[in-house]
């Protein structure tokens, strides 16, 4: 058992003890010099052990549980070379790589003390535990004491990755040292007192702690736990991740603060998981089988209690981790999912005549995976009902597992708890089998929750697609929003800030770790250790202004990048393209300071869309549904956007949609490709043989060259052309549809934006050419009565959000703007300076205050139209108009 609370006094005097054991600390001189570890070897002896042993055993490992890679294990012998040896008795010295490896990265080797007997032996506690390392000629080049109060195992930090033998010798220290080092070296950069934020949950974690030995246990001291609270405390946690963190905030008497927010169980796997366990055959498991639903319900039974115990103000419950679809080939020849496929046809108003059979006992889910162990899809078919058959079984895989759910959230939620199943980012990566839109609209969750997980400095400014997304789906159906936010991915504060903006009310620090008991952590960087903390102190002294806030003005543009768009797109090479593209013109209405509202095809098709002006449309495909809508609505006065080969077939992947576009038998030149985006790195748009005379000549005279490839737009069905290729064909239309319009670009518009910033040495202040592709995106939006942006700065990548909380206006600004040296090989961010922020539609305005920078000039441009000026943003700041 671990122990729910310790007194102060006791915690005083443990690390006062841990304090003074670090003094017999005494480098030897020869400590200076350069780095070789394979020079250094380690020696420990135990001078104190509960009960006092006769004999004892030291066993040491790394690597694994947690950390990563396959756990390393050994042992140290006696000096006569026996495995046991008594207390107060040195070991014979082992060599440090043979220990802790020579990874040029941290290590935390860890040491568990045994009485001899095996499990019939009692076990020790009260361990005390010295250190001592020397070179080959003997000299002592460190030596320290770690003790372990409730158990028998100590750990102790190696600076794999220090320079130099100097450097190295001062990181290489206890486990208890490097954890009250860490802890000390944040308050003394942050030593004003500070209240982590009060509305807003703060997750983090905690780890390594037992009582005794076992798996993952890294230290049996209490103390150590403390010091982790408190750097906790200081990167603004107020709750935490599974019932095990809260027990060890529990232990080091410190958990009553850490229970704002509390994310815990039934866990991280798929609930097919209790199915495929029992299967002979794994692919046997079905989400439609009785069986499993009723052991998720014993599971939820089972689980509530566990928050009860906890009894945090407010409590989330994960069930399956980066989210997958719950069967893929299985559905191709289970007779149950076969009729639960009709069952879902009917439900989409499907009629069997549209897919080429005569009855529903001719209709099964299309063969659409070749091998589901590389995702590996069939080629589209060419038949109009097999293609519906393959769309409709690619949309089926979301309804399978989202329905899972829909009788466990209702469990949670009597019990007042949150179900989430946590998502990928992947709208920002090559798409993915679940949607994200259909799999809310089944009614699956109660909470949405996402990772950042974008690598690339160029894709991370995709976080705000991403949280635009989110946040139409939260305002959809109701559903509070959590995010989890990877410090060492970069960007901290502009992804908690372009997160928080758009509805997040609680935000995980993913992951603390720490770095001793998890491997994908950031507690090791004193770096993003200090942005996290400055995110925080960022979001409690504005989270009147930020916590739940809403849009200022109604926003009047809306996008959709189609899932049949993205469906087809996994079956033909067009569709890829059309993914991609989607997500930068995304960026580039951003840029331009356009709000938007994400629409998935479902939303098209309930056909809600008077409060918008423009709607975008990203894509070839569109569900023919959707596309009526998006008629009447164009009918009655709205512009609708798109751009190559968009809205020029069906969800079946047939022609369709002439009367909207006034383009028929659309045809593809190309000439490049582009790789899909996967979290890692943006790689260039390639290009080979390009065509004479495909430049696109803008109307300033400006030419630039399209990427990918152009539509070749029949000139004599050009009614009313908009630009020209330097071949005389046209390169856009606008197309009259009752009293609106349609504009069709010939260029991949999004992809040409995202061209120049594709380079090894990209600089992305000045790689977005706002003369080419974005002129190009917005000019539907910047027509006189169209749309009216709240809020515009004077540079393209400090991304403006306007928001209202409670009558409170303000503006969060977001740079995101990074250049990388590749002389170097490093990124950096570049600050913007004299940003001008022109503010409009936000009714009148007296005061305009900086959360950095303080009071700001206030200019008036005419009425209700009004500029000030940030000296200098760095990362992120809040105006707060008054």
């Amino acid at each position: 058992m671990i122990r729910r609370s310790i007194t102060l006094p006791v915690l005083l005097l443990v690390s006062c003890a841990a304090i003074a054991q670090e003094q017999v600390d005494k480098p030897d001189a020869t400590a200076t010099g350069p780095l070789n570890l394979a020079n250094i070897a380690l020696r420990v002896r135990i001078t104190q052990a509960t009960p006092q042993p006769n004999t004892l055993a030291i066993a040491w490992r790394r690597g694994g549980e947690g950390l990563g890679g396959e756990v390393t294990r050994g042992a140290f012998t006696g000096s006569n070379g026996q495995p046991t040896l008594n207390l107060q008795e040195w070991t014979k010295p082992l060599p440090l790589t043979e220990i802790a490896g020579n990874k040029a990265a941290w290590q935390f080797p860890t040491l568990v003390v045994s009485a001899p007997g095996g499990r019939k032996a009692t076990p020790l506690t009260n361990i005390s535990v010295d250190f001592e390392f020397a070179d080959a000629a003997g000299h002592v080049l460190k030596s320290f004491t770690e003790t372990a109060p409730d158990g028998a195992t100590v750990s102790f930090a190696l600076p794999g990755a220090a320079a130099d033998r100097q450097s190295f010798l001062a990181d290489l220290v206890g486990l208890s040292e490097h954890a009250r080092r860490r802890h000390q070296r944040l308050a003394a950069l942050f030593p004003r007192a500070f209240d982590p934020p009060r509305l807003f949950g703060v997750i983090g974690h905690l780890a390594g702690y037992g009582e005794g030995s076992g798996y993952g246990i890294r230290h049996c001291n209490p103390a150590i736990v403390k010091e982790e609270c408190d750097t906790l405390r200081l990167l603004g946690v107020n709750g935490l991740v599974s019932d095990r963190s809260i027990q060890l905030a529990d232990a080091a008497g410190a958990g009553k603060l850490f229970r704002h927010v509390y994310w815990g169980g039934p866990g991280s796997g798929s609930p097919m998981g209790m199915l495929k366990k029992r299967a002979a055959d794994p692919e046997d498991a079905c989400p439609f089988d009785p069986a499993l639903a009723a052991q998720m319900a014993q599971r939820v039974a089972a689980t509530i209690p566990e928050y009860r115990r906890v009894g945090a103000d407010q409590s989330w419950a994960l069930w399956w981790d980066e989210i997958g679809v719950a069967a893929k080939t299985h559905l191709q020849t289970c007779p149950r999912c076969r009729e639960k496929f009709v069952e879902y046809l009917e439900s989409q108003k499907v009629d069997p005549a549209a897919l080429g059979a005569k009855s529903w006992d001719e209709v099964k889910p299309f063969p659409i995976w070749q091998d589901e162990k590389t995702s590996r899809l069939a080629p589209a078919p060419p038949d109009p009902g097999d293609a519906l058959r393959y769309y409709y079984t690619f949309r089926f895989m979301t309804h399978a597992t989202a329905q899972l759910f829909v009788e466990p959230a209702k469990q949670f939620k009597a019990a007042d708890i949150l179900l989430y199943a946590m998502q990928g980012p992947t709208p920002s990566w090559a798409g993915h089998s679940l949607d994200w839109h259909e799999f809310y609209d089944a009614g699956g969750n109660t909470a949405m929750v996402f990772e950042t997980s974008n690598r690339d400095p160029r894709a991370w400014q995709f976080e705000s697609y991403l949280a635009d997304i989110a946040r139409g789906i939260c305002q959809r159906h109701d559903l509070p929003l959590g995010v989890l936010v990877k410090p060492h991915r970069g960007a901290v504060e502009q992804r908690m800030l372009a997160l928080a903006a758009r509805g997040a009310s609680v935000i995980e620090w993913y992951t603390y770790g720490p770095d001793y008991a998890k491997g994908d952590s950031f507690s090791q960087s004193p770096e993003l250790l200090q942005h996290v903390a400055t995110a925080a102190r960022f979001l409690a002294a504005n989270e009147q202004y930020l916590y739940r806030a809403k849009p200022a003005v109604p926003v009047k543009v809306a996008f959709c990048s189609p899932r049949s768009s993205e469906i087809w797109g996994k079956a033909t090479d067009l569709g890829v393209t059309a993914f991609e593209d989607a997500k930068w013109v995304y960026i580039a209405l951003r840029h331009a300071n356009v709000p938007v509202d994400v629409l998935s095809e479902q939303q098209l098709a309930e056909g809600q869309l008077d409060p918008y002006k423009v709607i975008y449309v990203v894509g070839p495909n569109v569900r023919r549904d959707a596309a009526e809508q998006l008629k009447k609505w164009v009918e009655a006065g709205g512009t609708l956007w798109t751009d190559a080969m968009g809205l020029s077939r069906d969800e079946a992947n047939q022609p369709a949609y002439e009367d909207l576009t006034g383009l028929n038998n659309r045809e593809l030149q190309t000439w490049g490709t582009v790789e899909p985006y996967k979290a890692t790195e943006l790689k260039p748009i390639t290009a080979h043989d390009v065509p004479q005379g495909t430049a696109f000549v803008a109307s300033s005279g400006i030419t630039w060259q399209p990427a990918v490839g152009r539509e070749l737009i029949d000139p004599a069905r050009a009614k009313d052309p908009i630009a020209q290729f330097t071949d005389g064909h046209p390169a856009g239309v606008v197309n009259l549809v009752g009293r609106g319009q349609v504009w069709v670009l010939g260029v991949w518009a999004g992809l040409t934006y995202s061209a120049d910033v594709r380079r090894p040495d990209f600089d992305m202040s000045r790689d977005f050419d706002p003369r080419k592709a974005r002129r190009l995106v917005t000019l539907p939006v910047m027509e006189p009565g169209h749309v009216s942006s709240p809020a515009i700065t004077s540079v393209p990548t400090v991304e403006a959000v306007a928001l209202v909380k409670d009558g409170h206006r303000s503006i969060a600004l977001m740079n995101w703007a990074y250049r990388r040296d590749t002389a170097r090989g490093d990124e950096t961010l570049i600050p913007a300076r004299d940003v001008r922020v022109e503010l409009r539609g936000l009714g009148d305005i007296r005061h305009v205050r900086s959360s950095n920078s303080g009071e700001l000039k206030l200019r008036t441009v005419e009425p209700g139209k009004y500029s000030v000026t940030l000296p200098k943003l760095d990362t992120i700041d809040l105006l707060v108009l008054d």
